[in-house]
This record gives C-alpha cells, sequence and structure tokens, in this order.
C-alpha cells in the first residue's frame, strides 16, 4: 500500500559537478595519448592545401564550399540533420578502407560515443541515403560545417588524425557547430592578439554570428583552439579574460557544454526519457516498487514534467501528481532516484530526527531564506543508521552563501557526504521496508512520461 506523507518537499536539488562529470565520461572513451585537439590539428594540416584536388580549407579544419568562400558556416536550421519519426537523428557514414583495423576501430568508437550522450546516432551508409559523412584519408584533418545534403568528405589523415579528440572535433563541425574562439560573445571571453598570428592565418580568428543555444563559453570545449596556435613568433594568440590562465585548447574529449549544444541544437528527447525510464526501473532490480506507464484506469500516478528546478512530493498525493525533472540539469540517474525516493515518502538523510548525532549543521554559512532546507523532523527511521552515502543526502556545501561548509560529518568530518551517484544499499533496505517488500509482494505506482 502507498505511504500517506504528511510532508511536502518543495526544496530543489543542486546536481554538483561530479555528477556531470559522470555523466558523460562514458561518451568519452580514448586510448590514444592526452595530445589536445588543436596540436593534433596544427601537426596534421601542415602541408594542407598544396595538393591541386585538396579542398579550400579555413578557419583551421573547415571546408568552404566552392564559390562561398566568405559565407558564414551553417547557420540556417536547413544545415541540420534530419531528424527521424522515433526522435534520433541518423547520419549515415562511410569509411575508407585506407585505415587499418586499429584505426578503423577508434573512428567506429567515436561515431558510437554520440550516441551514449545524445540523440544522433552514425549509421553505416547503405545505397538508399544521398547524404552522408564520407570518411576519407586525405591531407590533413578537416569537415565542412553542417550537412551538404551530397557525401561530404570528413578527411582524418592517417594517423596524425586518427585520435578519437580529433575524430569528435571534426564530427562536431559535420553536424553544424563552429570553433568556441569564433562565437559571437568571444570578446567577453578571450582576447585575440593579431600582431602574433602568422600572416595568411588571420581568418582563422574572426568572429562570427553563432547559435550559442543559451550556454556560456566554454573554455574546456573540444573546439576551443590552443593559446598558441597558428604563431609567428611562439607568443599567445589567444588570451582567457579575465584570467589569463585558465587553460584553453587542452581538451581530449566532449565537454559536458559541447554535449548539451548538440543536445539542444537537434533538440534531442530520446536520449533523456531513455535515462528516466532507467531510473524508474531501476527500483525493480532491488525493490517490490514497479513503476508502470500509465493507462486509462489509474487515478493516481506520478506525473513526469520538465519544469523549473528537480523537484517532488513527499508520498502519495492523490490524481496525478508532479514530479519535475527540467532538462537537461535534472535528467541525471542520481537525481531521478532521489525524487523518486521523496516520491515514494522519503525525506532528505540531514533531516533525520538523529541528525544531530552524525553531522553539524552551519546555519551561518547558509544563504538567507534557505534555512528551511537544513531543518530537522520527525522521520521514520526504519531501523536503519545514519547513511552518509544515501542518495538523499545533501553536499558539504548545499546552499552556501560564501563556499564554505553548510553541512560537517561528526565525528570524522574528513568523511565523504552528497556523492552518491546511485541509492544505496541504506536506501534499498528502506525502500524494502516501508513498503513491507517480499518476494510475492509488489507496489505498482503509474506514471505518465510525455513524449
Amino acid at each position: 500500500m502507498m505511504l500517506q506523507a504528511a510532508v511536502l518537499s518543495v526544496l530543489f536539488f543542486s546536481v554538483p559537478s561530479f555528477t556531470i562529470q559522470a555523466s558523460f565520461a562514458k561518451c568519452n572513451t580514448t586510448e590514444d595519448d592526452d595530445f589536445s585537439v588543436s596540436t593534433l590539428l596544427q601537426k596534421a594540416n601542415v602541408n594542407l592545401g598544396k595538393n591541386f584536388d585538396d579542398p579550400l580549407v579555413l578557419f583551421g579544419d573547415i571546408a568552404v564550399p566552392t564559390g562561398l568562400q566568405n559565407a558564414d558556416p551553417c547557420t540556417a536550421r536547413g544545415c541540420l540533420w534530419p531528424k527521424a519519426t522515433d526522435g534520433n537523428v541518423y547520419v549515415p557514414y562511410r569509411i575508407s578502407d585506407e585505415y587499418s583495423t586499429r584505426e578503423r576501430k577508434i573512428i567506429v568508437q567515436a561515431l558510437q560515443s554520440f550516441a551514449q550522450c545524445t540523440c544522433i546516432r552514425f549509421t553505416p551508409l547503405t545505397n538508399r541515403q544521398r547524404g552522408f559523412i564520407d570518411i576519407k584519408c586525405r591531407e590533413g584533418c578537416y569537415s565542412y560545417i553542417g550537412r551538404r545534403g551530397y557525401g561530404q568528405e570528413v578527411s582524418l589523415q592517417r594517423p596524425g588524425c586518427v585520435y578519437h579528440q580529433v575524430i569528435q572535433h571534426e564530427l562536431l563541425h559535420a553536424l553544424g557547430f563552429d570553433h568556441e574562439q569564433t562565437r559571437s560573445d568571444r570578446d567577453q571571453h578571450v582576447r585575440i592578439l593579431l600582431e602574433n598570428i602568422e600572416p595568411g592565418k588571420e581568418h582563422n580568428f574572426r568572429k562570427i554570428e553563432t547559435r550559442n543555444l543559451g550556454t556560456p563559453y566554454d573554455y574546456g570545449s573540444i573546439m576551443h583552439y590552443g593559446r598558441y596556435d597558428f604563431s609567428k613568433n611562439c607568443q599567445p594568440t589567444i588570451i582567457p579574460i579575465p584570467d589569463s590562465n585558465v587553460a584553453i585548447g587542452r581538451a581530449t574529449q566532449m565537454s559536458p557544454t559541447d554535449i548539451l549544444r548538440v543536445n539542444r541544437l537537434y533538440n534531442c528527447t530520446t536520449r533523456e526519457r531513455e535515462i528516466i525510464i532507467q531510473g524508474l526501473r531501476s527500483f525493480a532490480e532491488c525493490t517490490c516498487i514497479r513503476f508502470t506507464p500509465l493507462t486509462n484506469r489509474q487515478k493516481d500516478f506520478i506525473d513526469i514534467q520538465s519544469r523549473e528546478g528537480c523537484y517532488s512530493y513527499v508520498g502519495r498525493r492523490g490524481n496525478g501528481q508532479v514530479v519535475s525533472l527540467m532538462r537537461p540539469g535534472c535528467v541525471y540517474h542520481q537525481v531521478i532516484q532521489h525524487e523518486l525516493l521523496h516520491a515514494l515518502g522519503f525525506n532528505h538523510e540531514q533531516c533525520r530526527s538523529d541528525r544531530d548525532q552524525h553531522v553539524r549543521i552551519l546555519l551561518e554559512n547558509v544563504e538567507p531564506g534557505l534555512e528551511f532546507a537544513f531543518r530537522k523532523i520527525e522521520t521514520r527511521n526504519l531501523g536503519t543508521p545514519y547513511d552518509y552515502g544515501s542518495v538523499m543526502q545533501y553536499g558539504r556545501l548545499a546552499f552556501s552563501k560564501n563556499c564554505q561548509p553548510t553541512i560537517i560529518p561528526i565525528p570524522d568530518n574528513n568523511v565523504a557526504i552528497g556523492r552518491a551517484t546511485q541509492m544505496s544499499p541504506n536506501d534499498i533496505l528502506r525502500v524494502n521496508r516501508l513498503y513491507g517488500c517480499s518476494k510475492y509482494l509488489f507496489t505498482h505506482i503509474a506514471y505518465h512520461l510525455p513524449k
């Protein structure tokens, strides 16, 4: 039977940076040496343009169709690859036979990495497709910007361009993205030193009108040039501002912002639905909770929506109760489990009735008006110990106004808190005890997830 909870949760769950890192790590697996994209591109492209059949390449590694030398790169939706009815974007590709088995494996792994964190699906070419990416071993590393509508070259010269990070970089060009330092707002973030640039290479640093998709300038983007790119005198050509010590052009994989931009440009929701459904199904693997799609017969259900922030009511409310998972910031496995545990009747760990024996709350460091997030309440602890590793435990700096701790574990203040990426054994035990789970008893909870 569902728990009728008395407490309403109005708290928002902040996703710490480590959760974002964990979410995209599997998109960026590489066995290659730790070279940045800009370093590899400069080495590989040193002879590009010397052959009569080389395309016109500007901006370092962007191929420009004949007659469009002065045109801005792809900024129109017509340059995007089409979206299929299932919500995915299928981009056909063909790989030249010139590559070795190992090189081909590296290329395929980079192609497949997009499917793990976006709705982009690179698929082998069949005879039916007219527009496709034609991966060849030409001189240097380069790509066109966006979809061209025919077999468009992505050059990955072997061996200099066959690195995971370079392949991701060129594929992002083919998906419609330009270099980070060409962003329309770049002058607020970097200073271009034209006096240090090789003569004739100034075009690589021009600023263009870009679709920034509501994302911040990203020094860590795989699309960012390095500090000394195209330098004629070993002096910097790009300096970050206001902090000139920020690392730039050293990415070896797509950044979280790179991934976010792909998902926003192509309005990816398929992957997000998969993550949410995985979060719902994870309860069936270790508890008697069975989240099932809503039918017309159920009156009470969980209504999963992308509203402002991440939040849930505590326990069963009756009728359709909202669980907000704002995209993309809340669509992480640990956040989904956290909010669903609220809906099942559980509150935050640091609110436990016995919390003062385990943590110290530093209200003097809490943002004004958010003190209620740390109040202690009467909780049913179900015979389980305080759990620093619970997915319901706030982090050390949660709601801090001054970057000082708001929660300190005691007696050992070095214990890690608020870093769970999934339900802990105690979280699972509590669900099973609260709902009286047994081998033959299940609790079915309907959910609605918009398509």
